[in-house]
């Protein structure tokens, strides 16, 4: 398997469990739950993207891709 898609799927992971982590102790509905969950997902998604584009510019991933 490619370092890429490992590297994907590890922030989906990631994400996931911090979507997870910031939204189930929530006090408000289902939905709203929901909906935060995906907040916290994407949000820890693309924090996570962008540290990785970071440590990618300046040259400490180039063995790796």
């Amino acid at each position: 398997m490619s370092p890429f898609i490992i590297t994907i799927f590890s922030l989906i992971l990631i994400s996931g469990f911090c979507g997870w982590f910031f939204s189930r102790n929530k006090p408000v509905e289902k939905p709203v739950k929901a909906m935060l969950f995906v907040l916290y997902f994407w949000v820890g998604f693309f924090i996570q993207l962008m540290l990785i584009a970071a440590l990618y510019y300046f040259g400490l991933f180039k063995e790796y891709f």
